[in-house]
């Protein structure tokens, strides 16, 4: 009686897998790993309970009997009509699942230990050895079954189906027999009975799943027509290592764009730089002072408030040229750029608008505020000699301002203005 039982749950089992990957075309496969997955819980479940029908001096453990074999029976059908991905898929839903249903039954106890709750009899306590002996040979298993598959294909006639399939289905469950049952037994009592045990047991089972699997291979080549791909032996490792390969690739490639993005985004910001920017001084150059400028000048008219603008001029700048070389006068403007940068405020705005003529534009600021800022410009340049690769050079400065006082002064006005009286402060345009 028993026997019946565990052959018809395993046909119904075996057949349930079977309808599921056989309306993939209509439905995909996604409920087929869904399945899969819950098959893959209650193996474990099961195995852990230690279920088991004994028959003849043979132990048919139910969790292998019915539950793996369906699994083997389902990767089978996969790896043979629809190839390595989704054969991985598969793979990594039953290992995923062996792995976690002993996790949780395990925090389940604990959660009844840690409250004072009487022990979950439905839920056994997994054996951390038997149970990692049950995912790496699951792991072993199905990857030796694609390439059991592989290696029989080479060697076998195309008429040979059906001992193919038998054949593949036998190996992948003696392997797992020495597999699980070295992992989980060895050292132990009984371990070689069990292996025999184990063993018979397994290819009867073999003798009831391998037609049924033959079958369903003949009757999905007859009406889709699919031919059973032959893939060179260790395929699925392959397609691990290109796929690999790729993502390193594709990884690569990432960061070449990325880089050339990024060094093309400094290259824009350095011309948008250069653009705006005197190269020896590091001031904005005429452009640029000129934009701003004019927009500040248009904001004071508008709302009324006061801003000054300062031309700058070295005294006898060309004298430092002429009897020391551009290149120390180079220097002199480099040393005077920087003072007039920590003499200014931040919202002021100091340029190179010119060789060594600069202009200062100064928002929110009256004449008197101006002349305050033009005397501490002044004796900041002019007070000590400044540091060259010649020594120590003196220098002086011309300074003249101009304040928007109407609605009608434009730049080029104030421009001039401010040109006109620092023209008239220099030493050689003083009357005697």
């Amino acid at each position: 009686m028993e026997i019946s039982i565990l052959i018809i749950e395993a046909l119904v089992v075996y057949a349930l897998v079977l309808s599921a990957h056989a309306l993939r075309h209509r439905f995909g496969l996604a409920h087929f790993y869904a399945l899969i997955g819950g098959i893959t819980a209650v193996m474990s479940w099961i195995t852990d309970a230690g279920v088991k029908v004994q028959v003849a001096g043979l132990t048919f453990m139910v969790g292998s009997t019915v539950f793996y074999t369906a699994l083997l029976l389902a990767v089978f059908v996969v790896y043979a009509f629809d190839g390595v991905r989704a054969t991985r898929i598969a793979i990594s839903t039953v290992i995923g699942v062996s792995a976690m249903v002993p996790l949780i039954a395990v925090a389940l106890n604990l959660q009844m230990r840690l409250t004072g709750s009487a022990p979950l009899g439905y839920v056994p306590s997994p054996s951390l050895r038997i149970n990692l002996a049950s995912v790496l040979a699951t792991s072993l298993d199905l990857l030796f079954l694609a390439m059991a598959w592989e290696w029989l294909g080479l060697h076998l006639r195309r008429s040979y189906l059906g001992l193919r399939a038998f054949l593949t289905l036998l190996g992948v469950m003696w392997l797992d027999v020495l597999l699980f049952n070295t992992g989980a037994f060895a050292g132990q009592g009984g371990y070689l009975a069990i292996m025999e045990g184990t063993a018979g047991s397994r290819l009867i089972v073999c003798l009831f799943a391998g037609p049924l699997l033959w079958l369903y291979l003949s009757w999905q080549n007859r009406r889709w027509h699919a031919s059973l791909e032959h893939r060179p032996v260790l395929a699925i490792f392959r397609e691990f290592a290109e796929i690999k390969a790729e993502l390193t690739l594709a990884q690569q490639e990432i960061e070449r764009r990325k880089a050339a993005e990024e060094a093309l985004l400094q290259s824009r910001q350095e011309l948008e730089r250069m653009a705006v920017t005197d190269d020896l001084t590091g001031l904005a150059n005429r452009r640029s002072f000129r934009q701003q400028a004019e927009a500040e000048i248009s904001r004071c008219r508008r709302y009324g408030r006061p801003l000054c603008l300062a031309v700058l001029d070295l005294d006898q700048f060309k004298r430092i040229n002429d009897r020391l070389g551009h290149q120390v006068g180079d220097e002199v403007l480099r040393a005077v750029a920087q003072i007039g940068r920590q003499q200014v405020r931040q919202s002021d705005l100091l340029a190179r608008v010119g060789g060594d003529e600069m202009a200062l534009l100064l928002p929110e600021t009256d004449l008197e505020q101006a002349q305050a800022l033009a005397g501490r410009l002044t004796a900041a340049i002019c007070r000590q000699p400044l540091d060259t690769s010649a020594g120590p050079v003196s220098v002086g400065l011309s300074l003249g301002l101009a304040s928007l006082d109407s609605q009608h002064q434009t730049l080029d006005r104030l421009l001039q203005e401010a040109d006109r009286r620092m023209y008239g402060a220099k030493p050689e345009y003083r009357p005697a």
